[in-house]
């Protein structure tokens, strides 16, 4: 499998083992069989050069337009195509926009855009379709949206993805200088640190401020003067055709309707080998360029990720292209007949788009889908009189009505509003569809049909009306209850596996009863028995819901208990898609002001992937109800339940397992009350399993993120866990953070000490770090000296393998204080300047005692520092210290709990050469925190089942603070 740096990291932080191949012998394999054809922007042949003579040899549709200048100085340069393209002005036609390089190592984006204007301009007159185009529209070429990276790619760093903003001023470029111009656009920038990064070094660094980077300027100046129609904007290399929004997950829009008209599905999609989806799908993002243009300009805009390296290479077996030596995704074959080829199957599709602009609702398609009028939302049970009914509608029909009939009587109509959206969305990508909705007056029993219509604007259309699909929905009850409990057990599933005969939820009176206690009568959902709630259907007539787990480790069928990954089977690692469907539901619910509490042992638990993942698989890419299988690609096989619902929504950024013995209320409604853990529900499922949960608000401040305000109110009471102290209630601790070198460190004076005494450092570590990029080392120097060497764990839990992907040099880069222990190269090895390479990675799986042999500092002042060194991307949970002391002669002295304060020791800050760490070392009552609950002003998510506290008086006391926060 090939996989970007920050994926492998990802899956490392999970525990899968990676083995990477020698990259240096591939690329000596590629370059011997390149047949020249990428080209630098600048310079003589360059792609500039031929940008101007492709203007002025063509100067009655072709126009060369200077958009703006880089960093550099280098001109970003245009080409508008259109019929008297040097008269008319700009704009004043339907226009397409067609970009390329705004990542600089993507070479195959910038020869689809220049063949593509090469094209148009030879065929012109004597294809019929491009002759109309020009005629008719405006085409706008820009194949290097960063020139100066794309150069620089050529120069300096083939896999180079930024501009070359000198972050820190010092004149050079280094791993920490540049910005994504696909991260820098104002719309939602800096939405959170997951869809783009604030860190300089990040690949997905958005810059110092919205909008900040000339290259993004020179964009944005462009289509607010010409307003374009669409946008195509080429990048690489996923194989796929991205639309719509991508800076949260699975958020479907009502233009999706459009898109999906040109893009096709999975079993035909408009190109060839790509697959088409919303955004977020790749990753989530936010100050992208999509977005931006759409919600700024009104600009339809796609993204093609075109063919990576592998499969183009794979594609004639014959030839002399090795999928095995590509050195990454973006490093297309430099051959003619294989770039020629992926350039021709983008073709119809980009034509297509370009067509589309004269009339962009009723787009032209490859693959023959048209946009219908209407989409309907449909729902089969309603639990209220008064139920809203949705559809999703072309802007312009006129007079648009819902019209429906009760147990098949005559037609009633009434009116229908646009929505505004909710509290985070639906108010995006809706230009040319938006969402409408309805009011339908009915009666518990009642059967009604529903069905939309409306009136199509322009000529020729005779006043007639247009109709959607039709649905029915009975009304099976309308109690006016404020609160549902959705019953989540899963007591059908298999994680864990229910007695046979199991026919109901286990604890629900527990449930029921509390709120009971509280004066509170609720209705309840049983997700076994009635499947997923419809949001608009059933929740919708709820300002509260209780959602509780149970047991349910995993919602799991027998088909997702274990899942298949490159050939191993890996258990707690898929959910049944259910779970997903479920979770999109309450999320559409809190979108629109309801209130959630959430409670069991497992709540935001995503598997044994999730760090990795951040989230849980829950079907087949292309078929959700098919199980997972990893064969190529972990982050596209297969779909995935993300973890953003319980980071962004429940404010619960991550969680680890623990056991406790109570929980203690800490803030709120809850403050200063003791509940204990217990009872007939703690036979079948004890508390060993409790979510220890860190609110969002630790991570992403309050202050620069206010929509994800959150807090913990309660602790765990008598905790255990590996990030637990081992002894006494405090440890020190350094949780992760990327690109950092975190240090603690501290002096022992061995000047009356003799190596006979063999004088020893001593400690417990508990780490979960990323498996092979991020590492725990104890590194050593005498006092006044820079003979720093790091020291092998004496217990043998060292390696001295040197980081995964140390040849690409990025680590070193960032960290050059890891000289002294590495020498770069290809292979790296694992002596340095003045020592030699020892190190912990991955997971100690608990407490671990270590020990380092001090005897060679014997008769002298020696410096041990116990480091955290983390790369740019991702990680696991990070490192906690307990239990430190010198033993000398078999005697421990100097011991340190850090029960106080660090003691001897103190966090030194990162080293000389290293970014500025993002947190440091510290005191922790646990690595990961020891929160039980945690609240946001809409939800509050608990790390144990409610029915696993001691009495119904704790329930009952529980269930009202509940109540409280939520009012």
């Amino acid at each position: 499998v090939i996989l970007s740096g920050a994926q492998a990291d990802q899956l490392a932080a999970s525990g899968i083992a990676l083995t990477a191949q020698d990259a240096a012998v591939s690329s000596q394999r590629v370059s011997a069989t390149a047949d020249g054809v990428f080209r630098r922007y600048s310079g003589e042949g360059g792609l500039q050069e031929e940008m101007i003579a492709q203007a002025a040899a063509h100067p009655r549709i072709a126009k060369l337009e200077v958009i703006g200048r880089t960093w550099m100085g280098q001109d970003i340069v245009a080409v508008k195509v259109t019929k008297h393209a040097r008269t008319i002005g700009d704009g004043k036609r339907p226009a397409t926009v067609y970009l390329g390089a705004q990542h600089a190592r993507e070479w195959i984006t910038p020869e689809m855009v220049r063949r593509l204007l090469d094209r148009v301009l030879s065929s012109y007159g004597t294809d019929p379709v491009i002759t109309r185009l020009v005629d008719t529209t405006e085409l706008w070429f820009v194949p290097v949206a960063n020139p100066d990276g794309y150069d620089y790619t050529f120069d300096v760093d083939r896999l180079w993805r930024k501009n070359l903003r000198d972050n820190d001023g010092n004149g050079e470029i280094t791993v920490g200088d540049g910005v994504d111009l696909n991260r820098n656009l104002p719309t939602r920038w800096g939405y959170d640190n997951e869809g783009s990064s604030p860190s300089p070094s990040s690949d997905t660094y958005r810059g110092p401020s919205p909008g900040s980077e000339p290259e993004t300027k020179a964009i944005d100046r462009l289509f607010a003067r010409i307003r374009p129609e669409f946008l195509i904007n080429y990048h690489s290399a996923s194989e796929l055709l991205l639309h719509g929004i991508g800076w949260q997950v699975a958020t479907p829009s009502p233009d999706d309707v459009i898109y999906e008209a040109m893009v096709g599905d999975d079993a035909n999609p408009a190109v060839p080998g790509y697959d088409p989806d919303i955004s977020a799908e790749l990753y989530t993002t936010n100050g992208d360029t999509d977005s931006h243009m759409e919600e700024r300009y009104g600009t339809l805009a796609f993204t093609p990720e075109m063919t990576t390296c592998e499969t183009a290479s794979a594609i004639d077996p014959d030839d002399e292209w090795l999928p095995e030596d590509c050195e990454s995704g973006f490093n297309f074959p430099d051959d003619e007949g294989l770039i020629e080829a992926e350039f021709e199957k983008n073709v119809p599709f980009a034509l297509a788009v370009a067509q589309s602009a004269l009339d962009p609702d009723d787009p032209v398609s490859v693959v023959g889908l048209d946009a219908p009028d209407f989409q309907v939302d449909s729902f089969p049970v309603s639990y209220g009189d008064k139920q809203t009914v949705a559809v999703v509608a072309k802007r312009a029909l006129r007079d648009l009505k819902v019209e429906y009939r009760i147990n098949g009587g005559r037609v009633k109509t009434t009116s229908v509003r646009e929505w505004k959206g909710g509290e985070r969305y639906g108010w995006e990508n809706d230009v040319y569809y938006a969402e409408f909705r309805g009011m339908i007056r009915a009666r518990v029993g009642d059967s009604v049909e529903v069905w939309f219509s409306g009136r199509p604007s322009g000529p020729h259309t005779n006043g007639r009306r247009v109709s959607s699909d039709h649905f029915t929905y009975e009304v099976v009850q309308d109690t006016g209850h404020d609160v549902l409990v959705i019953a989540n057990e899963d007591y059908t599933g298999v994680n864990p596996t229910y007695p046979a005969g199991t026919v109901a939820p286990k604890y629900l009176d527990e449930h029921v009863d509390a709120l009971l206690a509280n004066g509170v009568t609720p209705d309840v959902w049983d997700v076994d028995a009635q499947g997923v709630p419809h949001d608009l259907g059933v929740l919708s007539h709820y300002d509260t819901i209780l959602w509780y787990l149970g047991d349910n480790r995993l919602t799991q069928d027998p088909d997702d208990e274990v899942t298949e990954f490159f050939g191993d089977g890996l258990p707690d690692a898929s959910v049944a898609e259910r779970q997903q469907y479920l979770t999109m539901a309450i999320r559409d619910f809190l979108n629109e002001g309801g209130k959630l509490a959430y409670d069991g042992e497992t709540a935001a638990y995503y598997g044994l992937l999730g760090s990795g993942l951040g989230g849980i698989y829950y079907g087949l890419d292309g078929a959700p109800d098919v199980p997972c299988e990893v064969t190529f690609d972990p982050f596209a096989d297969c779909l995935l339940l993300a973890d953003d619902f319980t980071q962004y929504y429940l404010g619960a950024y991550s969680r680890t397992s623990l056991s406790a013995t109570a929980v203690l209320g800490t803030a709120g409604p809850t403050s200063g009350v003791v509940a204990p853990f217990g009872g007939p529900a703690t036979v079948d499922n004890p508390v060993d399993e409790a979510g220890a949960l860190t609110p969002t608000s630790d991570v992403l401040p309050v202050a620069q993120f206010p929509q994800f305000a959150s807090t913990a109110v309660a602790d765990y009471v008598g905790a255990q866990g590996p990030f637990i102290p081992i002894e006494g209630t405090y440890a020190a601790d350094a949780a992760h953070a990327d690109d950092s070198y975190m240090r603690l460190g501290r002096t022992f004076d061995l000047t009356a000490v003799t190596a006979a005494d063999s004088p020893t450092f001593e400690a417990q570590f508990s780490f979960d770090v990323e498996e092979g990029y991020d590492h725990v080392i104890v590194e050593a120097r005498t006092v006044g000296q820079e003979d720093w060497t790091t020291l092998p764990d004496l217990n043998g839990n060292t390696t001295t393998t040197v980081p995964a992907e140390c040849e690409a040099g990025f680590l070193l880069d960032e960290h050059p204080n890891l000289t002294h222990y590495i020498t770069a190269g290809t292979p790296c090895t694992p002596t340095g300047s003045s020592g030699s390479w020892n190190a912990f990675t991955g997971s100690s799986g608990g407490w671990l005692p270590v020990a380092f042999d001090l005897s060679a500092y014997a008769g002298k002042q020696v410096e041990v520092v116990v480091s955290y060194v983390t790369d740019p991307f991702t990680g696991g949970t990070g490192l906690l210290v307990d239990d430190t002391k010198l033993t000398v002669a078999g005697t421990a002295t100097q011991a340190e709990g850090f029960e106080a304060d660090l003691g001897a020791w103190s966090a030194l800050g990162a080293p000389a050469g290293s970014p500025g760490n993002a947190n440091d070392f510290g005191r922790t009552v646990g690595l990961g925190g020891i929160h039980a609950v945690i609240a946001t002003p809409d939800t509050l998510v608990f790390g144990f089942g409610l029915e696993q506290l001691e009495s119904a008086t704790d329930r009952a006391a529980a269930v009202g603070a509940m109540l409280e926060h939520l009012d």
